[in-house]
């Protein structure tokens, strides 16, 4: 680097700590989930009103962004910021209400833009750079309440259930050559991790449907939806030994609704599934496996069934990314010491969670690291910001570095890993196109009537 970006960065970025940190603060006070962040929407839109920034809002859903322009042609990189909470509980500090709560660090992406986006337009960090660099405050990356975006996609509010996919569908990722972003874990000490991606994933609603009757007097003349479930949960996990090993498959499961009293049979239950795979295309075989499974226990117990495919998280290769994964364990090595950063692209090394970065990546160049920071463990109600330092304030400093990287000396960086990089899809349509062709609602089980079934799960 012939600039010391990190020590650059890092100094100007400490300008924006009360800033930052109050953001943190008011953020994780208000968690919402996703599609529904208007609390964080408004609070950030305002602040950044008043840098001077003139946000594009998503419009009807929550999420904005706007351009940084150097002045200089060159690409553009976008600088991402996910603004949904979890549900969860059990946390200490969750919305009593709700059950919300950033336990996964949106809330410290977030505020943390408002640093870089202070940092990234000052006039002599920009004379530096060329291109753009487009800040993104994005909904809804958590995949939880399908129930109720399936009403919103249903109702025409939405198409795609995840922020990043509706984003791309919407335009606001048009134009954008590569994207970053950071996600935040625990470790004992500050630090960068950079592994080869994570898994895929099918989000799934399964609908059985039996008949009502009296349990204890009638069970003969019924046909119970919850032990169909049961059967398929039960095939499911037959079916397990014939998945690929290596590409750490996984199928999880919950009844979202299971009956509406002991006393009757129940004649509708609710499955919420996700289905797991590093790979795309054992993804999608996979899951054809497990919809056989749901339409067969559908007819072993005489109940029909819908299967509902509602969208992908597309698997994140950032072994694909072996440049932008360079360029993050460089800045890594300055600002936190070599010896506290891991960089690993092995097949091995991928997480088994899944995000819908990997959908954007699926067409342009993306990387998420993870910050280790103390405290920060995701997804479990221990999660506590203990050093907004390192979780919000370097979090900041670590993406607006790797920006200067990537678009100084012409942009010389960007355009070896835009060149370097494999796409799946050769363009944000032929991405919606496939998503299209994936989406599936299918009544899995057709009754004859000369007693026999027709099953048609793919």
């Amino acid at each position: 680097m012939n600039h010391k970006w990190s020590e650059i960065v890092l100094k100007k970025i400490y300008e924006y700590q009360t800033l930052m940190f109050e953001a943190e603060r008011y953020i994780w006070a208000h968690p919402e989930t996703g599609f529904k962040e208007w609390e964080a929407h408004s609070y950030l839109k305002e602040k950044f009103n008043h840098m001077g920034f003139d946000v594009t809002e998503a419009g009807d859903i929550t999420g904005f962004f706007f351009d940084i322009d150097t002045g200089k042609s060159g690409p553009t990189v976008a600088i991402l910021g996910e603004l949904d909470a979890l549900i969860l509980p059990e946390h200490p500090e969750c919305n009593p209400e709700t059950g919300a709560v950033h336990a996964c660090g949106h809330h410290c992406q977030s505020s943390s833009l408002l640093g870089i986006a202070g940092v990234l337009s000052k006039p002599d960090v920009l004379a530096k750079l060329c291109g753009k660099i487009r800040i993104m405050a994005v909904p809804a990356e958590e995949l939880i309440g399908l129930g109720e975006r399936v009403q919103m996609k249903n109702s025409g509010k939405i198409k795609y259930i995840s922020g990043k996919s509706e984003f791309m569908r919407r335009g606001h990722f048009d134009g954008v050559d590569i994207a970053i972003m950071l996600h935040s874990t625990g470790g004992e000490a500050p630090g960068l991790g950079i592994i080869g991606g994570t898994s895929g994933l099918v989000a799934k609603r399964i609908v059985f449907e039996g008949s009502k009757n009296v349990a204890g007097a009638r069970p003969l003349n019924g046909n119970n939806a919850l032990y169909a479930a049961q059967t398929a949960m039960s095939a499911i996990n037959a079916l397990r030994e014939t998945f690929p090993h290596e590409h750490n498959v996984r199928v999880q499961s919950i009844i979202a609704e299971g009956g509406e009293s002991v006393q009757l049979m129940p004649s509708e239950v609710v499955i919420e599934s996700n289905v797991r795979a590093y790979g795309y295309d054992v993804l999608k075989s996979v899951n054809d496996k497990v919809n056989r499974a749901y339409a067969g226990a559908a007819v072993s117990l005489g109940t029909k069934v819908t299967i509902e495919d509602i969208e992908i998280y597309m698997p994140e290769n950032n072994s694909n990314n072996k440049e932008l994964a360079d360029i993050a364990y460089e800045v890594g090595c300055d600002m936190f010491g070599k010896e506290n950063v891991r960089l690993n692209l092995d097949w091995g090394r991928r997480s088994p969670g899944a995000t819908d970065m990997g959908n954007v990546g699926s067409v342009i160049p993306t990387i998420q690291p993870h910050l280790m920071s103390p405290g920060c463990d995701n997804h479990v109600p221990e999660f506590r910001v203990e050093s907004p330092e390192y979780a919000v304030l370097y979090h900041g400093a670590v993406l607006a570095a790797m920006a200067c990287v990537l678009l100084e000396n012409g942009g010389e960086r960007a355009k070896k890993v835009i060149s370097g990089y494999t796409p799946i899809f050769s363009s944000i349509k032929e991405y919606c196109d496939e998503m299209d062709k994936i989406y599936r609602l299918k009544k899995a089980v057709e009754y004859n009537d000369d007693g026999s079934a027709t099953l048609t799960w793919i």
